[in-house]
């Protein structure tokens, strides 16, 4: 009983791996998604989108393209 609580106790390396992937991954995502949302936005700010998109309020068309980094994205992350 011993051999089955310790064997249960003790992580596999594979997802020790998988910990310390999605440990820098999460982040690095988050900063992505940030940096995107930062770029649409300063487009926006300084006119540069299509007038023909019909924008109108470029922090929702830019948070938009942020949450739409972290909703593809994450998943994976999470996943590992």
């Amino acid at each position: 009983v011993k051999l089955v609580e310790t064997a249960q106790m003790a992580k596999a390396p594979i997802q020790r791996f998988a910990d310390e992937v999605s440990a820098m991954f999460v982040p690095v995502v988050v900063v992505l998604a940030l940096l995107t949302f930062l770029a649409w936005y300063s487009a926006g700010c300084l006119g540069w989108y299509d007038p023909a998109w019909g924008v109108q309020d470029c922090f929702t068309f830019s948070l938009l393209f942020g949450i739409a980094v972290l909703v593809i994205a994450c998943p994976c992350a999470l996943g590992l």
